[in-house]
């Protein structure tokens, strides 16, 4: 369905472009008719513009270029020009080198009527008419050319549409040809596969009837294997239960030595954290008692130097000077003192949490060293996972380990 869909689009662009021809042959004639009407414009308003050129005026005006004469040899040089079809890339690149060329004239017609109607309003209305008749013979040579490349542009966007369906059509119809290629093989050897098949169970038919009657003829013999075999069946069951009893404990055992060490580091840890949380209260205790020291010499200070203002007007100059140097010292003495005291804090801080941080890393050592005991083949991927988890576990408990006074700051 798509492909004849595609077909139709094909057919309709081309049947766009026919059209587009006979549109292009039609507006031949209209295009004589145009360039004949501005040559006969071009007649009557040279006689129109004598009476401008008889004032002052006319000289202000023969700045506007081109002239009439100009303007009729580029109609009787572009208004012929045409571009025969999609193909002519040469026509299409001389209309358009042609249109620009009349855009640009109309252009500088436009930009010396802006310039020559700046100085007086009568003068503009001379300029305005000037260039509106000047826009007006050259209108319609840059209309045509327009025309002309507007309907090369559109017949070779058609066209390309054309070929582009055209080349997916013909791709649609290469990879159905395959599909139904392969689809055949596919089939083909279907049919092989089946054929090999029936022959095989054929074979393996005839094998199973003559290993029916050799078993027919070796049953007797056989009779006293098959004893002996569940006695030993029975011996080997007995044998593979007593195993299983004696693995089953072991791993009773084993479980219940890891649920043993999992409660002795959820305690340590539990621990741990509860040190963390008494060291932190004491520091944030130390703390407040050094903010409050501070704050009282700081007081202390702000009434020293309230004092030393009340004073100030009394005392000489060397007095006033004296007490503002006592005061200095005071205050840098207070907060040499107050630096004094946060260091030996932060220092018992961080001696205080050294233990817990030890701590913290035997707890990873412990868990990074657990030796996870030998398991069967299907649950060694279960016992890869629980190695990849006491590995991950022991790096983290690092990591808190090593940030825990960063988080005690935080």
């Amino acid at each position: 369905m798509s492909r004849y869909q595609d077909w139709i689009e094909a057919e309709a662009a081309a049947a766009e472009y026919d059209e587009w021809k006979r549109r292009r042959d039609r507006d031949a004639g209209v295009v004589e008719t145009t360039s004949a009407r501005i040559r006969e414009n071009i007649s009557t308003s040279e006689g129109d513009m004598s009476e401008f050129q008889t004032v002052d005026s006319g000289k202000q005006l023969a700045k506007f270029s081109p002239t009439d004469s100009a303007i009729a040899k580029l109609a009787s040089e572009y208004l012929p020009l045409k571009i025969k079809d999609v193909n002519d890339d040469k026509g299409y690149a001389i209309v358009h080198q042609a249109r620009m060329d009349i855009r640009n004239k109309r252009v500088s017609v436009e930009k010396v009527r802006k310039e020559l109607k700046s100085d007086a309003l009568e003068y503009g209305r001379k300029v305005d008419a000037e260039a509106k008749r000047l826009t007006a013979l050259l209108s319609p040579i840059e209309e045509h050319l327009e025309s002309e490349e507007g309907a090369y542009n559109r017949a070779k966007e058609e066209i390309r549409n054309a070929a582009r369906l055209k080349a997916e059509a013909e791709e649609q119809a290469k990879r159905d040809a395959e599909a139904a290629k392969i689809k055949a093989e596919q089939e083909a050897e279907a049919a092989r596969i089946k054929a090999e098949q029936d022959a095989e169970n054929e074979r393996l038919r005839l094998e199973r009837e003559k290993l029916a009657a050799e078993r027919r003829a070796q049953e007797a013999e056989l009779a006293e294997q098959r004893r002996l075999i569940a006695e030993q069946q029975a011996k080997a069951e007995a044998e593979r239960a007593a195993k299983e009893k004696v693995e089953r404990e072991r791993q009773e055992a084993i479980e219940a030595k890891q649920r043993e060490a999992q409660a002795k580091i959820d305690s340590e840890i539990a621990a741990i954290e509860a040190e963390r949380r008494a060291a932190k209260e004491r520091l944030d205790a130390e703390r407040r008692v050094i903010e409050a020291e501070a704050k009282r010499l700081a007081d202390l200070e702000a009434a020293h130097v309230r004092a030393a203002e009340m004073e100030k007007a009394k005392a000489e100059a060397a007095e006033r000077a004296k007490r503002e140097t006592e005061a200095r010292l005071a205050r840098e003495a207070a907060e040499a003192k107050a630096k004094a005291e946060q260091e030996e804090a932060e220092r018992k801080r961080e001696e205080a949490l050294r233990p817990d941080r030890e701590k913290l890393f035997a707890v990873a050592d412990a868990m990074a060293s657990f030796v996870v005991p030998e398991v069967s083949e299907d649950a060694r991927k279960a016992r890869a996972k629980v190695m990849g988890v006491l590995s991950r576990a022991a790096q983290s408990i690092r990591k808190i380990a090593g940030d825990i006074t960063n988080d005690e700051d935080e």
